[in-house]
Formats: C-alpha cells, structure tokens, sequence
C-alpha cells in the first residue's frame, strides 16, 4: 500500500481506538532506570524524557519472554506498555531481581487508558515527528511509532 492508498475500509482513516490488548508496568524509585537497564535490553540510563524505545525481557538462554514500549514519565519513574497477557507473568519474573534496588514495580494498567491513534488524529498530536519520539500533552504521553501502510 502506498500513502496515497485509502486505509482498509476495518480501520478508521482518522481515529482514536482503544488498546484494550495492552497493560503496563510501572516501575518507581531513583533506581528504576539502573533496574531495567540490567534486566531489559535497551539502556535506560541514556533514555531521555523526549524518546521512548523497545526493549524486550530474555531468559539465560537469550529466549524473549515479553516486548514492551517504554519510556521514561520521569527521572524515577519508567512505563513499560506490554500485551496483557504477558504482564502478570513479567511483572512476577521482573520482581524477582529488584532485591536493594530502590525501585518498586507494579501492575498499573488500571490507572491509565491506552488508545492508538491514526492518520490527522496522530499528525494533530505529533507532526512531522520521528518514530520513537515521545511527547507530553497535558497529563498523556504520546508515542510516534512507524507509520504502518503509510499512515501515522
């Protein structure tokens, strides 16, 4: 499909929908960063506030066991957005290995709402926005992914 091309008549060409499929982790403390940065494979002591980035959780043997988007709110505090079904099992394995570090990890997919955003309702949020780029408006973070089919 080119960006000319019409989205699928299934999808809405400029909407709001809902992420129902996915939950997210939050992690708190002053060493939330330095925490996943060990456990996840992305390096969260050099994100910033500006960018979000994908990071999966691995076994010993290299085997994924999650993927999440993830991004910083704060200095101490980091979200990790994953499907639902594999949070609960993540959250008790990622747990696990928080032993002294001053970082507290906890289901809070009941205190935010997740929606995905297509086509001029993405551009009005983030135009002309690089993938990853996060972006606050108000008390919402606002991720730009790649463009799917051509459309943001």
């Amino acid at each position: 499909m080119t960006d000319s091309m019409p989205v699928p008549p299934s999808l809405p060409a400029d909407g709001v929908v809902p992420l129902s499929h996915l939950g997210v982790i939050r992690v708190a403390g002053e060493d939330a960063a330095k925490f996943l940065h060990g456990q996840l494979t992305q390096d969260f002591a050099l994100l910033d506030l500006h960018h979000a980035r994908l990071a999966a959780f691995l076994t010993v043997k290299g085997r994924m066991q999650a993927s999440f988007i993830a991004f910083k709110r704060s200095e101490a505090e980091v979200l990790l957005v994953c499907a639902r079904d594999l949070l609960a099992p993540a959250l008790k394995r990622l747990s696990m290995f928080v032993m002294r570090a001053k970082a507290k990890l906890t289901d809070a997919t009941g205190d935010f709402a997740l929606y995905g955003l297509l086509g001029d309702g993405a551009r009005a949020v983030l135009p002309a926005g690089e993938p990853w780029a996060k972006a606050d408006v108000g008390d919402a973070s606002v991720v730009q992914l790649y463009p799917a089919e051509g459309q943001p």
